[in-house]
C-alpha cells in the first residue's frame, strides 16, 4: 500500500502567521538536527516554482525540493527529494482556521515519484521525521520569536 503519512498540528495563532512562518520563516524552525549541513540556512520561496533548499556557509547548496501549489494563507504543496533525488516525494500543508488555532495538517506522498515498493520504508522515516519536524514549527509559534513584523 502507498498510503500518505498524514500529521496535524494546531497552532494558536492568526492563519497568516502559521503560513508565513511554515514557508517564508522555516530557518528559525526547522530543526538542526535534520539539515544536512551543520550552520545552515534553510529557505524556502513562498510561490509556485519556487525553490526549497539549505545553503551551507562555504556555499554548498542542497535542493530539498520545488514548491508546485502556493495559495496563501490556506495550502502549500512542494515535492521533497532528500533520500531519493530522482524520485521525489509531495508534501502538502493545509492551513484551516478553527476557532482560537489554526489546524496545520502535512500529507506526505509518493506523488509522481512511482517510489513502489521502496514506499512503505519511506513512509515510516517520513512519519517519525514529521514527528519531530511539527512540535518544532509549533513550538517557534509558541514562543516570542514567532511575533511578525
Amino acid at each position: 500500500m502507498n498510503e500518505p503519512v498524514v500529521k496535524s498540528v494546531r497552532v494558536e495563532c492568526p492563519i497568516h502567521d502559521a503560513f508565513v512562518t511554515f514557508t517564508a520563516r522555516i530557518d528559525l524552525w526547522w530543526p538542526m538536527a535534520h539539515r544536512r549541513f551543520p550552520d545552515s540556512v534553510v529557505v524556502m520561496e513562498p510561490w509556485t516554482g519556487g525553490g526549497f533548499f539549505e545553503k551551507a556557509q562555504d556555499g554548498q547548496e542542497a535542493r530539498l525540493g520545488k514548491v508546485v501549489r502556493c495559495e496563501p494563507p490556506h495550502a502549500l504543496a512542494y515535492t521533497w527529494y532528500p533520500g531519493a533525488i530522482e524520485k521525489p516525494t509531495l508534501v502538502q500543508v493545509s492551513f484551516v482556521q478553527e476557532p482560537g488555532a489554526v489546524l496545520v495538517t502535512v500529507t506526505h506522498a509518493v506523488g509522481e515519484s512511482g517510489l513502489g515498493d521502496e514506499w512503505p520504508t519511506r513512509a515510516r522515516r517520513f512519519a517519525r521525521n514529521w514527528d519531530v519536524v511539527l512540535p518544532a514549527f509549533a513550538a517557534l509559534l509558541k514562543s516570542e520569536d514567532s511575533v511578525l513584523p
